[in-house]
């Protein structure tokens, strides 16, 4: 049977959306009651104001994420190019036409380093969301490359997010997942040598001189 939501319940529900789609500083403790239809009196029987109710509705989105998306690169019985599709997919259903875009990317660069709480919340986020990416991805590249793929793979997506806020085309997002799924369907990015030799001038030189001879 489903849990009975509560009027707490309600008010981060309304909370989430509101930040969403107007940020923290746009959003009083009024239009979210109004939004989940309790008196602004009520709120306060759930939370002391609206940097409680902002740190619930993160937790919210912590937990969601956590049981909705991340977990999917977890399980040891579904070979790691499934799970990595299963991740892509929940990001690409969970984001797309989602009005307002990724809250936790959002309110990082409204709110920054001046909610420690807040900002503690949204790197607990990303760091699951790296942690997911990772998992899957390390038997092939190796941690360390795995860990900067999943960056890279967090940052596209959330460039894509914002793209599709301003666009409301979800193309954008659909092709930044199958760059992400292509990472274990043979469409990965060549690895990178960390070798001193690689990144030395010498070395660049070296790499260039066929084009030197062709011209």
């Amino acid at each position: 049977m489903p849990q009975r939501k509560t009027d707490r319940d309600a008010v981060i529900d309304a909370a989430l959306e509101l930040f969403r789609t107007r940020g923290y500083h746009h959003t009083s403790v009024a239009e979210i009651a109004a939004a989940c239809g309790l008196l602004k009196g009520s709120v306060y029987h759930y939370f002391a104001g609206k940097q409680e109710i902002a740190a619930a509705a993160l937790d919210r989105v912590i937990a969601d994420s956590r049981q909705k998306i991340f977990r999917l690169a977890g399980d040891p019985a579904v070979p790691p190019p499934q799970r990595l599709r299963n991740l892509a997919d929940a990001v690409e259903r969970y984001f797309a036409g989602r009005e307002g875009g990724c809250l936790m990317g959002s309110l990082a660069l409204e709110i920054g380093d001046a909610i420690p709480e807040f900002r503690d919340r949204v790197q607990r986020y990303f760091d699951d969301w790296k942690a997911a990416l990772t998992a899957v991805l390390e038997d092939r590249y190796g941690a360390a490359r795995a860990g900067e793929l999943a960056e890279d793979a967090i940052a596209r997506a959330q460039g894509a997010i914002l793209l599709m806020e301003v666009t409301k085309d979800p193309a954008v997002l659909q092709r930044a997942c199958r760059d992400t799924v292509a990472l274990l369907e043979g469409g990965a990015r060549p690895e990178r040598d960390h070798s001193p030799a690689a990144g030395s001038t010498g070395a660049a030189r070296e790499r260039l001189e066929p084009w030197k001879e062709a011209s």
